[in-house]
């Protein structure tokens, strides 16, 4: 059961919300100084720690920004972890670090499990997919015919749509220029899972 709130805590949270709510990811420590004049990141973390333990918010360890809102104007969210890069073209070694998280709505975007990747590269680009956005990747182990996939090619990763070919894998780029990966069945081949949504900036 939620406890009551000090006035101070009832600020920090009424700001979390409108953060949230207005900017589609939690403030920063500093963010949060400067709005409420805090004195100092460490007074900040202490209200946050008393927001969690009274049941108004869940924190990831050592993430920054990491900071859900439990109910409130930020209920219809869902939090996504940005779980690093992977290239849209020839596979390169991924990165698996959390990089921080998103706030997006849970009606839009119905994948709990899912993460985000930022995408380097133009090999996607057929598709919608450029450098620079962010794709929702659902978690799978399979894949059919024509899906965009996230894939680990001896321990590479790589965006491109799977192909089933005979005893052969192709993954396929959406780019003319740049020549599919032709899997033989020699080689190790994992799904990561399937890209559902792209996010892009527009400026």
């Amino acid at each position: 059961m939620k406890k009551t709130l000090t006035l101070r805590q009832k600020e920090v949270l009424a700001f979390l919300e409108s953060f949230i709510e207005a900017r589609g990811f939690p403030p920063s420590l500093r963010e949060i100084c400067a709005r409420l004049r805090i004195n100092g990141p460490k007074n900040a973390r202490k209200h946050l720690e008393a927001l969690e333990k009274k049941g108004f918010i869940k924190r990831s360890a050592n993430i920054s920004r990491a900071i859900e809102v439990l109910g409130g104007a930020a209920k219809g969210l869902v939090s996504m972890p940005i779980a690093g890069s992977v290239r849209a073209g020839a596979p390169h070694l991924a990165i698996e670090d959390v990089l921080g998280h998103v706030a997006l709505d849970a009606r839009l975007f119905n994948c709990p499990d899912g993460f985000l990747l930022k995408i380097e590269g133009d090999s996607m680009k057929g598709a919608g997919i450029d450098e620079g956005d962010l794709v929702i990747i659902r978690p799978q182990n399979h894949a059919d015919t024509n899906d965009i996939v996230v894939a680990m090619l001896d321990n590479e990763a790589t965006v491109k749509r799977f192909v089933r070919d005979g005893d052969r894998v192709i993954l396929k780029p959406e780019n003319p220029a740049i020549p599919p990966i032709v899997v033989d069945k020699d080689r190790e081949l994992y799904i990561i899972g399937k890209v559902i949504s792209v996010i892009k900036r527009l400026e």
